[in-house]
């Protein structure tokens, strides 16, 4: 039957191990798929971002070029007056703003500078900067030096709104971008310029110069609360005479690789309801081996304890009658003597009294002798009660039996009022000690308990392996009587100490418990509280029975 366990548990380990090693490499399988197809994903819409980048940046350029192409076109030549100036700005349709030779001094030091390099080349414009006008937009300044009668009369400077340019002309904010993507143009310095509105928003990212799609962290503001998220950029830069301006085409990477998250959650759904399959038919087989070894296991334990009981009922019987009889003539003999002191006391005054001697010596004579008679009596039980203490066999038995004898004893003492408890362990433990003292220990804390609750209550007896060392056996009595005042809790275990009424008891009950419990090198301690109840704990260590 052994051979046959061992044999299921050795196929059950090998189930364990195939299971772990495919799942392992389950996961190593699905892991390697998912990145090369997030990597083929991410390289696809990289390669179709960059394309659309380009295309649209060159637009934005052709259109910038066209407009300083038709700014040129209107403010070149000789003009007659100012007014045939002002008549090529409202052609344009643009904003523009003239400025005469004799105001440049009123300007700023940046339009003064404009002004110059459009005064030293006068066949020329001027294509930047870009700057932020007072309405929060963008524009795009483009200036020319403008001919009266042959001669430079002053300078107009136009201000493409880039706004416009976004919205209208490239339609750059229509573009068909899936992904929640969009497009936004930077200047050269990083600022959001196209369209202005982005820029109330705070897009910060950094990039490397020059073109190209990468996968970058974008820190957003959205409605003042700072928000991080992974996007996927296409970068195409674009140079207008001094200007630089790179357009950005922005997706979101989480919506991108979505299809194969998604993908790959199913994939591993699967795989779990598998694996869970797979656990549930693992623990039933489990389960079954289990059941049989403890089968065995219970068949070889009534087997032990049918041996131990027959081996140990013949042994108890002696000792419980032999150690019945040394602890009665051991309280009889201890209350005999306690009786008898007054009695010799009273003996001898009477003997010292001259006058009662006179008339009653014969009387007085014959009660010392009584006395004495009765103090060799005393000795004799105390030698009976003490006999066979040299002759003490310690040996390994059963603790749980003698629980279970002790029990059955208890129940025939329990008057009708009190209740009991019990919960004694099935296993059988063995401790090393003589057989029968633990019969003695407990119904010596039975006695006491049973005194503690002369108006009716519970008593509980536990037994079984301790909650604190596995090595050890716990047996806990537990009462709900009177308690135990604090002030004489440590005196519990002193010879003769007692709280019981003069002729209720002889106080030694306690100091035998103690001295048989540290027989068996155990402990025993004491919790208790008045009014409420108490509790005595002992913990005995166990052996491993070599029979």
């Amino acid at each position: 039957m052994k051979k046959k366990i061992m044999k299921k548990k050795k196929g059950y380990r090998t189930q364990v191990v195939i299971t772990v090693v495919g799942m392992v490499v389950w996961i190593t399988i699905a892991i390697f798929c998912y990145r090369s197809i997030q990597n083929m994903i991410i390289e696809n819409e990289q390669g179709s971002l960059k394309s659309l980048a380009k295309v649209n940046a060159q637009s934005l350029l052709s259109s910038l070029e066209t407009k300083s192409k038709m700014i040129y076109a209107a403010l070149s030549g000789d003009m007659n007056e100012v007014g045939d100036i002002e008549k090529g700005i409202l052609k344009l349709g643009e904003k523009g703003i003239y400025i005469p030779i004799d105001g440049l001094d009123q300007k700023e030091t940046w339009e003064q500078e404009l002004c110059g390099r459009a005064g030293a080349n006068p066949g020329m414009v001027i294509e930047g900067p870009v700057r932020k006008s007072e309405e929060g937009y963008y524009i795009f300044c483009i200036t020319k030096a403008v001919y009266i009668h042959g001669s430079i009369a002053g300078y107009v400077r136009i201000e493409l709104n880039l706004d416009e340019i976004y919205d209208e002309e490239q339609a750059l904010s229509s573009l068909q971008l899936e992904n929640d993507g969009y497009c936004i143009v930077k200047g050269a310095d990083g600022t959001t310029i196209m369209p202005s509105y982005y820029e109330d928003e705070d897009i910060s990212f950094s990039y490397s110069a020059g073109n190209g799609c990468s996968v970058e962290t974008v820190y957003e503001a959205k409605d003042g609360i700072p928000q991080e998220s992974q996007k996927l950029i296409a970068y195409e830069t674009v140079e207008m005479g001094e200007e630089e301006f790179t357009l950005c085409i922005l997706e979101d990477y989480d919506k991108v690789t979505q299809p194969i998250e998604r993908m790959v959650f199913y994939f591993f759904l699967l795989g779990a309801v598998l694996l869970i399959w797979t656990i549930g038919f693992i623990y039933s087989i489990s389960e079954q081996q289990k059941k049989e070894a403890l089968l065995v296991k219970e068949l070889q334990h009534e087997k032990t304890m049918n041996e131990a009981m027959k081996k140990q009922e013949g042994l108890m019987e002696k000792y419980n009658h032999s150690k019945t009889m040394s602890v009665l003539t051991g309280s009889i003999a201890h209350e005999f003597n306690n009786l008898m002191t007054p009695i010799v006391l009273y003996a001898d005054l009477l003997e010292e009294n001259e006058v009662v001697f006179r008339e009653m010596s014969e009387e007085i004579t014959e009660l010392k002798s009584a006395t004495k008679r009765c103090e060799e009596l005393a000795k004799q039980l105390l030698s009976y009660s003490r006999q066979g203490k040299a002759e003490k066999v310690l040996t390994d038995y059963d603790a749980t039996f003698a629980v279970n004898e002790a029990v059955n004893m208890v129940r025939k003492l329990l008057p009708d009022q009190v209740e009991l408890k019990e919960n004694i362990c099935k296993t059988s433990y063995y401790i090393h000690g003589q057989v029968g003292t633990l019969n003695q220990i407990l119904l010596n804390l039975t006695t006491n308990a049973i005194h503690a609750m002369k108006n009716g209550g519970t008593l509980s007896i536990q037994f079984g392996l301790s909650t604190d060392c596995e090595q050890e056996v716990r047996l806990i009595v537990e009462d709900t009587g009177t308690g135990i005042p604090s002030e004489i809790q440590r005196q519990v275990f002193h010879p003769f100490f007692t709280t019981k009424q003069a002729g209720e008891g002889t106080g030694i009950g306690l100091t035998v418990v103690k001295r048989l419990t540290e027989e068996h090198g155990g402990s025993i301690r004491v919790k208790t509280k008045v009014g409420k109840g108490t509790k005595f704990i002992l913990d005995f260590p166990r052996v491993e029975n070599r029979e």
